[in-house]
């Protein structure tokens, strides 16, 4: 009894979900095997493949964060507010510890867990048990709850916390990136519940438009307006270039640079500009694509039909890929267990990392592995 993503084959839901998981899978593919501690997104050294590597995982989260939100809704329409309380908990439960004993593990493979991160799937745990208890005000109330968030959040980000005390932790967990360094341990809060957990309830606030016996017109005609009028309001931010990310963007002398830095959006904690941006694509893909049925892009169709299961393997073969390459290189494997001093200009893999070109080659191979071991669980799953 638990909550996930599942759709028929040919719902173009999974389509959406098979191409945000093959960005998500390229930027993992740059983490191990891009040159190391290299940033994308600093204009100045970065190249416009290297920019786009990471740029096109963006659209990632908020997909799975808006997805996840609508499924809230309608479970607890096909089984009741009670229930849809006791699957949010249990799900929760499920996401944190397959963050932090599963996800952390296959990121570092250090046995130690020397190394410990609150990423995407222990945000979810967290937005869950939310969700369980503000499920109850009602769709409409979350709707503009959830836009408040979204829009206002930014006046937040004046209030920033150091040191380890619990009131500092709780902030790191509701609106500050903080990675939080001890003598023998390294903690890293990405994600936080503002304003993930406004993006989650938009979802929600939105889940009538996709339930079974809805008007497909009217959902892509409400779609495609959410689409337009929130990529409208990603331009008037940009160009205002007052509110809406705490990092302006610059004219430079080169036009690609400028280009480059007026999407160089802040994702930790998500802005405002990232969200209408990355979401206004997704309402236009949805909306586009209501009546997209069949298998003209196979391998996206077949990606987006197990995304957890994709999400951790797929992180699990690129890092051992990354530690068998160092192998057969004759370097030591073990660089590969990635510690606090991994990041550092001392650290073992200093010297690490391929082109961009190899990190793209070996992207296409693991997305092909990817889609053979789904494709062979079909087949599998149809026997028994």
């Amino acid at each position: 009894m638990w909550i996930r993503l599942s759709y028929p084959k040919q719902d173009p839901r999974n389509l959406l979900l098979g191409i945000v998981l093959a960005f998500a899978m390229l930027d993992h593919t740059r983490m191990f095997f891009y040159y190391w501690n290299v940033n994308p997104t600093a204009i100045g050294d970065t190249g416009i493949m290297l920019f786009l590597t990471r740029f096109l995982s963006h659209f990632f989260a908020p997909t799975i964060f808006l997805l996840l939100g609508i499924e809230i809704y309608q479970y607890g329409q096909r089984y009741g507010s009670s229930r849809l309380t006791k699957a949010l908990c249990y799900t929760a439960v499920t996401l944190l510890a397959l963050e932090l004993v599963v996800n952390n593990f296959l990121y570092t493979f250090d046995p130690y867990y020397r190394t410990i991160g609150l990423f995407i799937l222990g945000l979810l745990g967290l937005c869950f048990f939310c969700m369980a208890g503000l499920q109850y005000l009602g769709p409409k109330s979350l709707l503009v709850i959830s836009l408040l968030l979204l829009s206002g959040h930014h006046l937040l980000d004046g209030i920033q916390r150091e040191g380890n005390s619990f009131g500092s932790i709780c902030w790191y967990l509701l609106h500050q990136q903080k990675f939080i360094p001890l003598p023998d341990r390294l903690f890293i809060v990405n994600y936080t519940l503002i304003p993930w957990l406004g993006v989650l309830m938009l979802g929600y606030g939105m889940g009538k438009l996709f339930l079974p016996h809805a008007d497909p017109q009217r959902r892509k005609r409400a779609l495609l307006r959410l689409g337009y009028a929130s990529l409208a309001l990603f331009f008037m931010l940009r160009f205002t270039n007052v509110y809406g990310d705490p990092v302006g963007w610059n004219a430079y002398a080169d036009p690609v640079k400028s280009v480059l830095s007026f999407l160089n959006l802040t994702k930790y904690p998500a802005s405002l500009a990232y969200l209408s941006l990355t979401l206004g694509a997704v309402f236009l893909f949805l909306g586009y694509t209501t009546n997209c049925r069949g298998d003209k892009i196979f391998l996206f169709y077949v990606l987006g039909r197990r995304p957890l299961f994709i999400y951790l393997f797929s992180t699990f073969l690129i890092h051992f890929m990354a530690m068998v390459l160092l192998w057969l290189t004759g370097k030591d494997p073990v660089a590969m267990l990635i510690t606090s001093k991994s990041y550092t200009s001392a650290g073992p893999l200093t010297q690490y990392g391929y082109s961009i070109g190899v990190v793209y080659l070996v992207w296409t191979g693991i997305l092909l592995l990817c889609c053979a071991i789904n494709g062979l669980i079909d087949k599998w799953a149809v026997k028994l």
